[in-house]
């Protein structure tokens, strides 16, 4: 059996604002070329889909493109939603795309016998088990007065509960079949790939390593955005196709290509993605600012200037030698930087840092990284909906 392993395609995804639908497009073509040139018997899909529960039409297009594409030539399809995909609308739709080939499972199976899937190779000569678990909201694998008791609790409860799915569904596993597991989860100590948001992603509610079955040739995992193995068993993360957001900067993508027979360990190749544009982070002082001039290409930036004291119109300065740049922040250094930014100056300051502030002095906490996100989004899609 030769499976494709993928996951967190993120599709209707924005950075700052800005459509990456082209790039999505690309990555994607990309994904469906390999799976046909490898002669996959089967693309596993490790959830997140879609940015959003309610995608725009263009995403929704790209999917069913690329499944059609997939089925028409042989190759079948097992996808489980994220925490970002609709369970509710991928169980709507499971019915009529399980005809064509297409296994869509969004809500955790009733039963335990419902989670596993029997794919057939090609030539018939084999097949594999898949087990599928989509995500688990915390909400319905901790009781509500748990997640009120106090977040240690909720966090062991969350754990042992998943555990204890884990074994019942990979029950379904045969001796004379390749046993896969497909999940979207947290494993405790992965590494972040940066672009995943803060709220979502953490050591809370994650599982241990140990949970994962270790009867199965292969474990595909979806929800970590770096491609990582986890500990010495045949688990990864395939990660996201495009680098989502700066904390992925520079980031290679992948997908997984798998061979795995019943009874032997899997092999495992990475192949590499690039229809994603890079993601650069950048820092620089102003003054140096024009030799940065055309070193990027295409690349989206996130700039960094040092200055000596704050300037005006410094967005529109750096915007004006490379349009890339996204995002554009200032650190004030030497005495400047330990004086402190007197109120006549605030005019010189990125919005994102004047909204700290304001956040800081209003409510006397720290603004969420989220929510610095957000209006920083909002600000830079107003900045270019106003351009000429």
């Amino acid at each position: 059996m030769r499976l494709l392993h993928t996951s967190d395609w993120h599709l209707g995804r924005t950075i700052r604002g800005l459509s990456r639908q082209d790039e999505s497009e690309r990555a994607v073509r990309q994904v469906v070329d390999i799976a046909i040139g490898e002669r996959v018997d089967a693309v596993l899909i490790a959830g997140d889909t879609f940015e959003t529960f309610a995608p725009p039409p263009d995403a929704e297009r790209l999917l069913y493109d690329a499944l059609s594409q997939l089925l028409r030539a042989g190759i079948r399809v097992v996808s489980i939603a994220g925490n970002h995909d609709s369970a509710a609308r991928m169980d709507a739709l499971a019915g009529v795309l399980r005809i064509a080939g297409a296994h869509c499972i969004g809500s955790v199976p009733k039963q335990a016998s419902d989670a596993a899937l029997t794919l057939p190779s090609r030539d018939g000569s084999e097949a594999a088990t898949v087990v599928a678990l989509p995500w688990v909201p915390e909400r319905l694998a901790v009781e509500y007065e748990q997640l009120f008791a106090g977040p240690v609790e909720a966090m062991q409860r969350y754990a042992g509960r998943l555990e204890a799915a884990i074994g019942r569904v990979c029950q379904a596993f045969r001796p004379d079949t390749a046993n896969v597991f497909l999940g979207h989860m947290l494993i405790d100590k992965a590494a972040v790939g940066g672009g995943e948001r803060a709220l979502q992603i953490g050591q809370a509610f994650a599982v241990q390593p140990r949970s994962l079955p270790s009867d199965a040739q292969y474990t595909a995992l979806g929800h970590v955005h770096k491609r990582q193995r986890i500990g010495a068993s045949p688990a990864y993360y395939s990660g996201s196709l495009l680098q989502l957001d700066f904390g992925e900067a520079e980031q290679q993508k992948y997908v997984q290509v798998v061979e795995v027979h019943p009874g032997l360990p899997a092999d495992v190749r990475a192949v590499e993605i690039a229809g994603g544009r890079a993601l650069r982070n950048i820092r620089l002082r102003l003054d140096e600012l024009t030799q940065h001039a055309g070193r990027y290409g295409d690349a989206y930036l996130r700039v960094v200037v040092e200055l000596d004291a704050p300037v005006l119109s410094l967005y529109e300065q750096v915007r004006e030698v490379l349009p890339n740049a996204l995002d554009v922040s200032f650190e004030l250094t030497g005495a400047a930087a330990d004086a402190g930014a007197p109120r006549e100056a605030r005019r010189g300051l990125a919005p994102g840092e004047l909204f700290s502030r304001y956040y800081r002095e209003a409510r006397g906490a720290e603004i969420s990284a989220e929510l610095l996100a957000a209006f920083n989004e909002l600000y830079q899609a107003e900045v270019q909906r106003a351009a000429p």
